[in-house]
């Protein structure tokens, strides 16, 4: 762990702590902010949606990007996006500005996973991959922590617009940490067999080499991928959904978020040394799982309580997926046409994530709050029975050995 910290706690953890504060806070406001200012509760889903559109509408040309420009400054392009967005959202308090502001910021966000996920399969060594990749997923965790409560407590003193604005503000740390400790690297230099002078890897057409050329692991991988991403986006927007129908305050949907949150950010290591030792497999299954199976829970709570017992238990089925995403996406990216593999891959990802609150939305709209979580959940549950016989493990075949107890 000491050997970790030490090599990436200024290039990765710190810049990525400031993103998760921020991302997992605005996954609160964003839904309660529209219906604030008067929108449906359809209306609120949709906006998650249109956060997870711009994810999706990134994801390819980032990937090209980043054979241009490098991980580096891939990563402080998004946070100029980051700042813009939430900018754009404090000052000007419109539904639409607001929609416009959440592709953007999805945008944004796609351009920094990229970047982040590139960096940190080419720095970290395989043996220590998984836990690196699951201490920035428990970052996330961490933010899912401190950001709803942030996000609960400054809407209460500031209101909407003060508090986003701060957030607009605090995401400028991102480009501090990565301009001054991430050493940029360019994925079209690395291998040892590419021409210097061809530049195939930065057109569409060879994007559509790699979906062909890894057609079946897409569309057997790419599953996992997609269904995990789902059942996080639907769990992450249903919690402050059902606590808003249950009519409760910000405060306190918060506080059962954040209740969740600890339970899933304990187990982030954990899970980590498990990819290490056992697999990527295996994670994902038992994740997919528990979260269908949560979800379904999800139609029955009826107080405040069992709403704080759920997102504990979410927590659980959650936490122990941390960073597996990311790592069978380090593990099966090819030196040749790096960056276009990882935004085919960024692209599989955020389809789950932004059918989630479309789904959500229009189940509402059609069912009801309760036939959205159980269509959700059943989806998980499904998608992990698939795998099972479909999915084959992109990890060491044998199980490697930790080097020593510091790392």
């Amino acid at each position: 762990m000491r050997t970790i910290l030490s090599k990436f706690l200024l290039p990765v953890f710190c810049p990525s702590i400031v993103v998760a504060v921020v991302q997992q806070g605005l996954l609160v406001i964003l839904p309660l902010y529209i219906l604030h200012l008067g929108g449906s509760m359809a209306e609120a889903a949709a906006v998650v949606g249109l956060r997870g559109i711009g994810m999706m509408l990134a994801d390819i040309p980032a990937g090209l990007m980043l054979e241009k420009v490098g991980d580096k400054f891939m990563m402080l392009f998004a946070s100029i996006l980051f700042f813009t967005a939430m900018l754009m959202m404090g000052l000007i308090p419109e539904t639409l500005i607001i929609m416009a502001s959440a592709i953007l910021l999805g945008f944004a966000h796609g351009c920094w996973l990229v970047g982040r996920v590139s960096y940190v399969g080419l720095v970290a060594e395989a043996w220590e991959r998984g836990r690196v990749m699951a201490l920035s997923a428990g970052i996330i965790r961490f933010g899912s922590v401190i950001g709803p409560i942030t996000a609960g407590v400054f809407i209460s003193l500031l209101g909407y617009e003060h508090t986003i604005l701060l957030f607009a503000f605090s995401s400028l740390l991102m480009a501090f940490f990565v301009m001054g400790w991430v050493v940029n690297h360019l994925p079209s230099q690395l291998s040892e067999n590419s021409n210097p002078v061809s530049h195939k890897s930065h057109s569409i057409m060879q994007i559509a080499d790699v979906m062909v050329e890894h057609r079946k692991l897409f569309a057997t991988t790419g599953v996992g991928a997609i269904s995990l991403m789902l059942v996080r986006s639907s769990r992450s927007l249903l919690l402050p959904l059902i606590g808003a129908a249950l009519l409760l305050d910000e405060s306190s949907i918060g506080f059962a978020i954040a209740c969740g949150a600890v339970v899933d950010t304990l187990l982030f290591y954990p899970a980590g040394s498990l990819m290490d030792r056992i697999g990527r497999k295996p994670i994902l299954l038992i994740s997919l799982f528990a979260l269908g199976c949560g979800l379904i829970g999800m139609s029955f709570v009826n107080s405040y309580y069992a709403l704080i017992g759920l997102a504990v238990l979410l927590g659980l089925g959650n936490g122990f997926s941390a960073g597996v995403i990311m790592t069978i996406g380090a593990d099966l990216a090819p030196d040749k046409n790096r960056g276009g593999f990882i935004g085919v891959w960024r692209l599989l990802t955020d389809m789950g994530t932004t059918a989630g609150p479309f789904i959500i939305s229009g189940t509402v709209k059609v069912l009801s709050l309760a036939a959205a979580a159980q269509l959700a959940g059943a989806l998980g549950v499904f998608s992990a029975i698939y795998l099972l016989y479909k999915m084959q493990e992109s990890g060491p075949k044998t199980v490697t050995p930790i080097p020593n107890k510091s790392d």
